[in-house]
């Protein structure tokens, strides 16, 4: 059983507030988190691409991510880029979620990389901010009882964020070109040691070179580097429901132990057993 000073160390690494600005141009790779995020777009010319969709985003456009979701924000640089952004671990409220009110809720029911976006008001914008300064201010404060006030804090924003969420339609994203969705569909539903360019190339009947060039354009990474990704998104799942290491190896698409060891640590800075280890202490803790 862990003491309160142990959990307090873990509730503030397991909660991050970032008010961002950024004038250069800057163009990510798709990439997932080991936490959930809430993303407050307020200024800039910033393409944002989650899953096989994208965004233009507008002044005001909320997007929420959970830990499965690759995302990847392209901004062009000719406007400052501005955004606030929220990371919580979601076993922190968990437990606070009751059959009315699922705090987890507009992250977990959707399918991946639709429904993530919406567009707020001027107002909206504006409390939210005030509530996401506040759980800042609390998560980062040593006094008596901020433990406390920064899970009451989150739940408090998680509320506004779903209940926001419940009252408006979502914003349609714009579908890539097709071929590509169509590969992306093809890769979730396709992870195994064979799955490469050239099997892909083959399937789909277009020259791998162009396919190549073609992947990149649309997506920011290569065929090889998405793939990757995605298999270890898949493993990340899988060990969380309980699989060994090896059975995740195998399950996930590797056909290589220690290239699955050597690449899961690569992507998410940890090995799968070291991961497995974190996520059932924080199972237990919470």
């Amino acid at each position: 059983m862990k003491n309160s000073d142990e959990f307090f160390l873990e509730l503030k690494d397991s909660v991050s507030i970032m008010d961002l600005y950024t004038e250069e141009p800057c163009d990510a790779h798709f990439h997932f988190h080991e936490d959930y995020e809430i993303y407050l777009f307020q200024g800039g010319d910033v393409d944002l691409y989650i899953e096989q969709s994208f965004h233009h985003m507008l002044r005001g456009h909320l997007a929420v991510f959970n830990d499965r979701e690759l995302h990847r924000a392209c901004h062009y640089g000719r406007v400052p880029y501005k955004r606030l952004a929220v990371h919580f671990n979601p076993r922190l409220v968990h437990g606070m979620s009751t059959p009315g009110t699922n705090l987890l809720g507009c992250f977990q029911n959707h399918r991946p990389g639709r429904d993530n976006v919406i567009l707020l008001s001027e107002e909206q914008m504006d409390k939210l901010i005030k509530l996401c300064r506040r759980l800042d201010e609390v998560s980062g404060s040593g006094e008596y009882g901020a433990d406390i006030l920064t899970v009451t804090s989150l739940a408090e924003v998680l509320v506004y964020v779903n209940s926001l969420y419940r009252e408006f339609r979502q914003e349609k994203p714009v579908v890539p070109d097709k071929t590509i969705t169509s590969i992306l569909d093809y890769i979730d539903t396709h992870l195994s040691p064979e799955l490469s360019l050239a099997s892909i190339a083959d399937c789909f009947s277009i020259d791998r070179y162009y396919l190549s060039h073609l992947f990149k354009q649309q997506t920011g990474n290569t065929v090889y580097h998405y793939i990757l990704l995605k298999k270890t998104a898949a493993a990340k799942q899988l060990l969380a429901e309980g699989k060994t290491v090896t059975e995740t190896c195998y399950l996930s698409g590797f056909n290589d132990y220690n290239n699955f060891i050597r690449t899961f640590k690569k992507i998410t800075g940890i090995s799968p057993g070291q991961y497995q280890k974190s996520f059932l202490m924080k199972q237990e803790l919470h």
